[in-house]
């Protein structure tokens, strides 16, 4: 949290008594979250083409890029970096090689205590918090099934757009 610089006695004077009351004394905070993707497991779908009965296999990697070079929600993945692995085989794609979309949001909050003329001890607190407040979405992993006819696609959110919340508290 920061004290702001605005108020009686602060980097900003603020001289008059009901002005301060108001504009003086707030306090404002921050969480700028920045992050790569979480690694993904491309799959084959739970099929058991190994044989072995796990129904873990996974494709066989191609050698092209899975990733394309402007990923949308619609296609985040290339369906050409994976082929679908012979029978008896368990495919050579490795466990979470594939990287889904990142985290970029912003959270703010500001709040103020104004103190009650008749006593010391009680105040009103007016708090202001806003989570994801660019409205950037956060996009959650894709479809990570090669069998699916929307294998690559994005369908949610990680976390939700934006959010907005005051409220108004009694303290004593």
């Amino acid at each position: 949290m920061w004290d702001l610089p605005i108020g009686k006695g602060r980097k900003v004077d603020v001289k008059n008594g009901f002005l301060n009351a108001f504009v003086g004394g707030w306090q404002t905070g921050a969480i700028w979250t920045v992050q790569t993707g979480f690694p993904q497991t491309i799959t084959i779908g739970g099929s058991d083409r190994s044989g072995a009965g796990g129904l873990f296999d996974r494709p066989n990697a191609t050698g092209i890029s899975a990733y394309v070079d402007s990923p949308t929600p619609s296609r985040w993945y290339n369906p050409a970096a994976f082929a679908l692995q012979p029978a008896g085989t368990f495919g050579n794609t490795g466990r979470n090689t594939a990287i889904g979309p990142g985290i970029f949001a912003l959270d703010f909050s500001a709040h103020k205590e104004f103190q009650m003329p008749y006593s010391e001890r009680h105040a009103l607190q007016f708090r202001f918090e806003g989570f994801n407040i660019l409205n950037h979405p956060v996009w959650s992993s894709p479809n990570g099934n090669t069998q699916s006819t929307g294998f690559g696609t994005v369908t949610g959110t990680s976390i939700a757009m934006r959010q907005l919340q005051m409220a108004l508290k009694y303290i004593f």
